[in-house]
């Protein structure tokens, strides 16, 4: 009896710090080198409640930024990724828990760190050689003595072209020897930037349920379905392993304009992702990526968004640099806007404005966004004009 008064004592006590954690993971002892033409990464990640995801953001100097997951050590916290690389490859690193606190960074996309030919340590890394891991030693278990519980195990199966601008209802199947304790689906826009975590809940039996919001529910979203349980033991489900995500397409409802990572018209490539609906009365943030079309083109001296709210005048709103929006990152912040639509296109130049581009592919397109309290079927009408505060030079 004391034994299994013992146990259910721990286990409420776990299952409470998780309730109570709201820190996000702690990052530390980081070290990086090259060996072999392979960048490779080692970092200490720790977190009470269990670490979801942590992926190192890296890139040549100038280059395109990728994102490759972190993979956990089966003996302690340390997290460990190789990536081609030489020399000066710059990287940060992010990671979150299994609650969603986070993410917590080791640098950013402003303040990357550069690998060094040889070994490199970041600023809270330890001094010496990486540390031997031994195995911990395991008591040899007894005649009586019950299996140890196995980890969560996920079933789930991808649903076919659902319509986009719509909640999408994810179902999947969590069986585990001990009780669930945590369980969420983390999604973002495919090639996209940081996972949002969107919790899932129990329904009947096995099966959990949880939805990818309206707002997400458009061109293709990837994500990865974790579980932790009582036992403390995690699993992270994607498509047939823990690094490929699983992906989901919707399917255009038709007269929208939508971009994600297309060229448009122009000397400069726009990677964007249209809201279908905005709520009236809050402000509303756009956000996109801007690069050069040619290997060797020049970054864009502006970037504005061209905007028709429900007043029907036009206005130029500049963008800022976003440092969460990885190389080539804007975003600008447009006033709130009551019941109706609000129509706008992300136009970018060079210096004397003789060459611009614009992210719908033509002055004539704009994209068309709902502000609505509640959920919509589809967008509004597409609007097709030319404004007169739009640059000479952008395409038609």
């Amino acid at each position: 009896m004391r034994i299994l008064a013992l146990a259910l004592a721990l286990l409420c006590s776990a299952a409470a710090a998780s309730a109570d954690d709201t820190r996000p993971p702690q990052i530390s002892d980081v070290r990086a080198s090259v060996d072999g033409g392979q960048v490779v990464i080692e970092a200490r990640i720790t977190d009470e409640t269990g670490v979801l995801s942590a992926v190192v953001h890296h890139r040549q100097p100038g280059g395109k930024v990728e994102d490759t997951a972190m993979v956990k050590n089966d003996y302690d916290d340390v997290f460990r990724v190789s990536f081609p690389g030489a020399a000066g490859t710059e990287y940060w690193i992010e990671a979150s828990d299994l609650l969603g606190n986070g993410p917590a960074s080791y640098g950013s996309s402003g303040k990357a760190f550069a690998v060094a030919g040889t070994s490199e340590r970041g600023k809270v890394a330890v001094a010496g050689p990486p540390r031997k891991r031994e195995a911990p030693k395991r008591a040899k278990p007894s005649r009586a003595a019950a299996p140890a519980p196995e980890p969560p195990a996920i079933q789930h199966s991808v649903a076919s072209a659902p319509p986009e601008g719509r909640d999408l209802t994810v179902r999947t199947k969590i069986r585990s020897d001990s009780p669930v304790a945590v369980a969420v689906v983390q999604a973002r826009a495919q090639g996209g930037g940081a996972f949002t975590n969107l919790p899932l809940a129990r329904t009947a039996g096995d099966t959990w349920e949880g939805q990818i919001p309206a707002g997400m529910a458009r061109g293709s979203v990837e994500y990865f379905i974790a579980a932790k349980n009582q036992a403390g033991q995690m699993t992270v489900q994607g498509a047939g392993d823990p690094q490929t995500p699983y992906v989901v397409t919707f399917k255009s409802s038709g007269g929208a304009v939508t971009a994600s990572s297309q060229p448009a018209a122009g000397p400069f490539l726009f990677t964007d992702d249209p809201p279908v609906r905005v709520a009236p009365g809050r402000p509303i943030v756009v956000r996109v990526q801007v690069v050069p079309q040619a290997a060797r083109g020049e970054m864009p001296d502006r970037v504005a968004v061209l905007w028709r709210g429900n007043d029907a005048q036009d206005q130029l709103t500049d963008m800022v640099a976003d440092e969460t929006g990885g190389w080539g990152g804007y975003k600008a912040v447009l006033p709130p806007q009551e019941e109706g639509a609000i129509f706008y296109q992300v136009v970018a130049c060079d210096a004397s404005a003789a060459k611009c581009g614009v992210d719908t592919g033509s002055r004539r397109r704009w994209h068309a966004t709902a502000v609505a309290s509640r959920p919509v079927q589809a967008r509004p009408l597409p609007l097709d004009a030319v404004s007169t505060k739009a640059p000479p030079s952008l395409p038609e």
